[in-house]
């Protein structure tokens, strides 16, 4: 039922309306030129033909009794004979020998019985009548008419050949005319490559109408373009304008631990140096992000993941300084992935934090097997039907929702681009076991 439904539903070209149109109108043709030649039977086989041979025997009868038999006619479409015992007769042979009766060589011809073994003889009805002592057989020759018949029927299948042939050759001219251009508009577009800003469709084409549409793409393309080249101008200017800031801060972080501070400044210097490092890694995962993937060739950047995560376990443990949880490490697997390093420590950064603030107490699990990175937890749990819609919102969003942060945006548009997948498994009360499937970027070993 569903697939009846999506076959109902699916979208028709006009092409392929204009087609069923003309095959339907080819056939209702051909079967009225069917119907007409089958009723044209019924000229030569109508009863008129009857009534008016029993009446001309009838007359012709009475001019036998009268004594005028020798004056009856002999030739014509209508003829008449009166055959006596013993008397000569001109009437044809085939004629001569039928008894009294309605006859015709047609088939179907209302009460008269067909003739058989008549071919060549022509096409007649003839009427046999008893006038004693001899019979009086009376024809009436309907050659002209099957004739005219036949070539009524013969103009009607030349007829129909030419509709076919027109209908043919309007569908031919449509093709070439209609979806072949249509057709060949849709593959340049699609061909296109987004980066270069200066490719365009011909215009050239013979029809006004793809010409119009050529022309609205290009138009189309056009403004994308200067899009494009406003967006990316843009984030050069950010990049420039973050950057210098941030190696300032940096800068004067590596200063001041070189300075003779108070034990009480160096957890605030902890916390600017995480800062920087985490907001450089993000604004490096946001421009490496905005750039379009390169289909032809395979990412340079190799990271070794099993190394990885000892790391950001590290990095992160400072976290739970106010907390009576754990962070622990469980399986490693060698892992190497084909992604650049920045990329994964902010996807996974973002799994490790939101399990810490979600777990007061008890640990922090965080394991690799398989191409599965895997961050469990025993905290209170959240709503996985909350997080799976955030999740999915994430990905459909062009930019993050105000106030919910970076971290969900940029593991959703991370596993878009590098085809990874995000489970996450929790009842809402003893924890949550979050998997980031890496497997799609996976170096075999």
């Amino acid at each position: 039922m569903n697939r009846l439904r999506a076959l109902i539903s699916k979208p028709r070209g006009v092409h392929g309306g204009i087609i069923v149109a003309l095959v339907v109108f080819g056939l209702i043709m051909m079967s009225s030129l069917t119907f007409q030649n089958f009723s044209s039977q019924g000229l030569i086989e109508h009863r008129y033909w009857a009534d008016l041979l029993r009446e001309v025997s009838a007359d012709h009868a009475a001019r036998v009794r009268a004594g005028e038999g020798a004056v009856l006619p002999q030739h014509g479409l209508v003829r008449s004979w009166y055959i006596a015992p013993g008397v000569p007769t001109s009437a044809p042979t085939y004629l001569a020998t039928l008894l009294p009766g309605d006859y015709s060589t047609e088939n179907g011809f209302r009460n008269f019985a067909e003739l058989d073994g008549f071919d060549g003889r022509g096409s007649f009805h003839v009427v046999v009548v008893d006038l004693p002592p001899g019979r009086l057989v009376t024809a009436l020759d309907i050659a002209p008419i099957e004739d005219q018949q036949n070539r009524t029927s013969r103009w009607s299948l030349v007829w129909a050949l030419s509709f076919v042939l027109m209908i043919c050759a309007v569908i031919a001219w449509l093709h070439a005319n209609l979806v072949r251009p249509v057709r060949d508009v849709a593959e340049r577009m699609q061909a296109i490559d987004p980066r270069d800003g200066t490719a365009r469709l011909p215009t050239t084409y013979a029809r006004e109408e793809i010409q119009m549409i050529a022309q609205a793409s290009n138009v189309h393309l056009e403004r994308v373009g200067q899009f494009i080249e406003r967006e990316r101008s843009l984030l050069d200017q950010a990049s420039h304008e973050f950057r210098t800031p941030i190696a300032v801060i940096a800068g004067a972080v590596d200063v001041l631990r070189q300075l003779q501070l108070p034990d009480t400044s160096q957890p605030a210097l902890a916390r600017i140096e995480h800062a920087v490092e985490g907001l450089s890694e993000t604004m490096v995962a946001l421009l490496y992000l905005a750039r379009e993937p390169d289909a032809g060739s395979e990412p340079a950047d190799v990271t070794a993941l099993h190394d990885c995560l000892p790391q950001l376990v590290r990095d992160h443990e400072h976290l739970l300084r106010s907390r009576t949880a754990q962070l622990r490490l469980g399986e490693l697997q060698p892992t190497f992935l084909a992604a650049p390093e920045a990329i994964v420590r902010i996807a996974v950064s973002n799994l490790i934090r939101n399990a810490i603030e979600n777990t007061e107490a008890g640990h922090i699990d965080v394991s690799l097997a398989h191409g599965v990175v895997a961050v469990v937890d025993s905290g209170s749990g959240f709503n996985p039907v909350e997080a799976a819609r955030r999740y999915r919102d994430s990905l459909r969003q062009a930019a993050p929702v105000r106030g919910q942060g970076m971290g969900l945006f940029l593991i959703g548009r991370i596993c878009d681009r590098f085809q990874w997948t995000l489970d996450i498994a929790s009842d809402g009360i003893t924890g949550t076991r979050v998997q980031l499937d890496v497997s799609a970027s996976v170096i075999p070993l």
